[in-house]
């Protein structure tokens, strides 16, 4: 009779273990949808980040036009005037316009370096996050093939019990 007690207890094995191959299987689905869901933030960040990028790029093209224009416009009076007195003005301005433009590049570059810090802080908080819920998972997914092998270790001295009750539990004629 201690057979049909091994056999419940195998059988309530191979439901356990059944169980923890689901929850493996669930785990892994988790772990590969939050890892869809980083790469999605990953790209939005960098979308963000070459949108505010091109916006920089533009007001400083836009700011970088209207100073080669205001340049064009005083070497244009300057060739018109006769007077020294006038040409030393406008060269006066020319250089302050000058100045201008590479202010203006030194303040994008600046911009241009203080949104990549950012991005590149916002991208790395991701993949930070990323990499400990991936790690978690992985934990979790080792406990569960851990408690899956001792479960089947156990199933396999439970049908080895089973075998043996079996055979000593025959009638012998002699």
């Amino acid at each position: 009779m201690g057979w049909v007690t091994l056999s419940l207890r195998k059988k309530e094995l191979k439901r356990t273990h059944a169980e923890l191959v689901m929850e493996d299987l669930n785990i892994s689905r988790e772990q590969r949808q939050k890892a869809r869901e980083y790469q999605y933030q990953q790209t939005v960040v960098q979308n963000d980040q070459s949108q505010e990028q091109r916006e920089l790029r533009l007001q400083y093209n836009e700011q970088k036009e209207s100073i080669y224009e205001q340049i064009k416009q005083q070497r244009a009076a300057k060739s018109q005037s006769n007077f020294t007195q006038g040409t030393t003005v406008h060269d006066e301005n020319i250089a302050e316009l000058q100045r201008e433009l590479e202010d203006a590049k030194e303040e994008y570059e600046e911009q241009l370096n203080n949104t990549k810090t950012y991005w590149e802080d916002e991208l790395q908080m991701i993949e930070e996050e990323a990499n400990e819920v991936d790690t978690m998972y992985e934990e979790m997914k080792v406990d569960i093939e851990t408690q899956m092998e001792a479960v089947s270790q156990e199933m396999q001295s439970v049908s080895d019990a089973i075998s043996n009750e079996i055979q000593q539990s025959t009638i012998k004629l002699s």
